[in-house]
Order: C-alpha cells, then structure tokens, then sequence
C-alpha cells in the first residue's frame, strides 16, 4: 500500500460528516428538527394533561379547589396591569377616531368594535402570558427544592422522613416555614401523574382567566374612550353608545372569548412546560448537593430563560393565532368594512 494511503488511513484528525458547504443546510435542519420536536413535546403535554382532568388522586384536593387558587392569583395580578394598559388603549382609539380623519360620530364604534374585536383579548392574552411565564415557571421549579435531603444523608425506606440539608435553604425567601420542619419528605421527582394535574389545573385555570381579562380589558378601555370623547371631542353618551351597538358584530364578542380561551391555553402550556423543565433540572441540582453561591446563581439563571422562552413562545402563538383569525373571519368574507365604505361605494 502507498505511504500516502497508509497515511490517509491513520489520520486522526477528525473530519466533517459532510462538505462545509453544506453545514448551513444541517443547522437549519436541526433547528427544524428541534422546534418539531418542541412542539410535539408539548402536544404531549396538552394531552396528558387533558387525561389527569378525569383522574384524581386519593390524597389530592379536588381540580375545583386547586384550580380556582390559581385563578385568583391570575386575576389578582391581571386586573390592574390589564386595566391600567387599556385605558391607554381606549384614550388612543377616541384620539384616533379624530385626528385619524374619521367623523367624530363613530368614535364609539371606532372605540368599542377596535377593543372587542382585536386589541382587548390581544393584549390581555399579552399580558397573561407574560404573567404566567414568570410565575409558573418559578413556582414548579420551587416545588423540586422543597423536602430536599442532604446528599450524605443515608437512604431511608419510602414513607420514611428525613431531614432536610438546611444550607438548600439558604437565600431561598419563597420557601415557606414549614418546609424546615423535621417531618420533610425525602427528595424525589415529579412523578408523570403529578406533572400532568399540574398543567391541567394551570391549563384551566388560564382558560378561564383569559375572558376574564379580555372582557374588563374592553370594558375598561370603552369607559375610558367614551370619557375621553365626550369631555375633549364633545360627542354625547348617546350618540357614542349607538354607534357601538350598531356596528358591533356577534362574532366580536364571541370572538373575545375564544380568542381568550385559545390565547391563554397556548401561553399556559408553554408556561408548564418551561417550569417542568425547570422542575427537573432544579431537582437534580439540588438532589447533587450543589448549593454554593455559583451553582444557585446558575440555577436562577436558567430558571430566568426558562421563563424568557415560555413568555415568547406563548407571544408568537397568540400572534400567529390572531392573524388566522383574521384571516378566517374577517378577510376571507364578504362583509368588508363595518364602519366607512370603500371608495366608488
């Protein structure tokens, strides 16, 4: 065999599985693989969870009683931030209404339709999707840190107590005081079962929020235009309240709440898919006994991007969804323009 053979046979540099000019084409089908894979993940997820709506377990309180904790908490924090973004919203529409060039008169419509139809549950699904990217996310990575023992603590049988390693606890303020109390349980995973109740209860809950918030968004925001157009423009309660009934649609209305109901099931999955995610990585750092400051600092890192990618992904597929919508209902029909005719009309 030739010494250049010889040589190419026991090259130990490593060579590329294909021609660099094609390496642009593999990152772009990985990443296709990749966000595939991520959105059939969570179709995994949105299914189990529909399955643990029909199973509870023995010792579980009811999905009644747990979910409706959840919907406090969403609204609690919703109803302002919703409130205070549309009363710009409603003050911008009547503002709009005149200096846009329209006739005064339809400021209502222009105000009301503008809030029921597209901005209210837009910017209402906006708003919970970011809220619960930041708190779910926090909350289930919180639960793998509760009951931790000391990783030199020797194995005990199961249904057996331990005590928990406190230096876990160290700089934890979220954690509550019952958490330090000899009869801890012992560190395990979230179980299957455990992490379908957990989105399922979410999942409802932010699908019964979402109107919820879409609605006193609307309500809100109209109060606000009918205010701003009636002290600054000099349009009459009447003349502004017919306007909007007149050009109002049914479809409007029924369209806030499902867009609602679809905005938050889609920002709530994502959410309890980021905060899992966190769950199980928090749990294996935390089961490791890596609690130094560096370890902890990466830890909220990660649970902070976490949340970034749940808050966007839930972004997109509110955007993607209401441009369908649109396109659904509104484009792709025949009724046109509800408030002006189109010119040569």
């Amino acid at each position: 065999m030739p010494a250049s053979y010889q040589a190419a046979a026991f090259d130990p540099t490593p060579r590329p599985a294909y021609p660099r000019l094609l390496l642009p084409i593999g990152l772009v089908g990985r990443g296709a693989l990749g966000v595939v894979g991520y959105l059939g993940s969570a179709g995994v997820y949105a299914i189990v969870a529909a399955r643990a709506l029909f199973q509870r377990p023995e010792s579980a309180a009811s999905l009644r009683s747990e979910a409706s904790e959840q919907i406090a908490w969403m609204t609690a924090m919703g109803l302002p931030i919703v409130g205070l973004i549309h009363i710009s919203m409603g003050s911008f529409l009547a503002m709009q209404a005149y200096f846009g060039g329209t006739f005064v008169d339809g400021t209502g419509a222009v105000v009301g339709v503008g809030l029921l139809r597209n901005i209210a549950p837009l910017m209402s699904g906006m708003t919970l999707a970011g809220l619960l990217a930041a708190r779910t996310v926090a909350e289930l990575g919180r639960r793998a840190r509760r009951g931790v023992a000391s990783p030199s603590a020797e194995r005990t049988p199961a249904g057996a107590t331990v005590v928990p390693n406190p230096t876990i606890w160290s700089g934890w303020s979220d954690v509550d005081e019952g958490d330090d109390a000899p009869s801890a349980p012992a560190a395990r995973p979230l179980e299957k079962g455990e992490k379908a109740r957990l989105a399922a209860i979410r999942i409802v809950a932010a699908m019964v929020t979402g109107p919820i918030l879409g609605i006193w968004g609307a309500a809100v925001g109209t109060v606000v235009g009918w205010m701003v157009a009636r002290d600054l423009m000099g349009v009459s309660t009447n003349s502004f309240f017919h306007m909007f009934t007149e050009m109002i649609w049914p479809r409007d209305v029924v369209g806030l709440v499902l867009k609602g109901m679809i905005f938050a099931f889609f920002s709530a999955l994502f959410a309890v898919k980021e905060g899992l995610r966190n769950a199980d990585a928090a749990f294996d750092s935390a089961r490791a006994g890596r609690v130094d400051a560096a370890s902890l600092e990466a830890e909220f890192n990660a649970r902070g991007v976490h949340a970034c990618r749940a808050a966007c992904l839930g972004l997109v597929s509110i955007l993607v969804i209401n441009s369908a919508w649109f396109m659904l209902f509104y484009h792709a029909t025949a009724f046109g323009p509800t408030l002006l005719k189109t010119p040569g009309h």
